[in-house]
């Protein structure tokens, strides 16, 4: 089964803390976020999904990757 996945890649800060509320509010986990390698929108995504889902690294070869699935 392949997840679905949202990209953020160009996206400055502010507007990546929108577009991940607004992603977890239209779909249902799993899904893949991809934040490349940048620390802070890693930081974003998990202060913006908060305590509701369980939130991994892809692999430890791609860090660049998280995968939420439901608590």
């Amino acid at each position: 089964m392949k997840l679905k996945e949202l990209d953020l890649h160009g996206l400055n800060h502010t507007w990546a803390k929108k577009v991940v509320v607004s992603w977890s509010k239209e779909n249902h986990p799993p899904y893949k976020i991809i934040t490349g390698n940048s620390s802070e929108m890693q930081k974003i995504v998990k202060e913006q999904l908060g305590q509701k889902y369980i939130i991994n690294y892809e692999s430890y070869h791609n860090l660049g990757a998280l995968i939420v699935t439901a608590r």
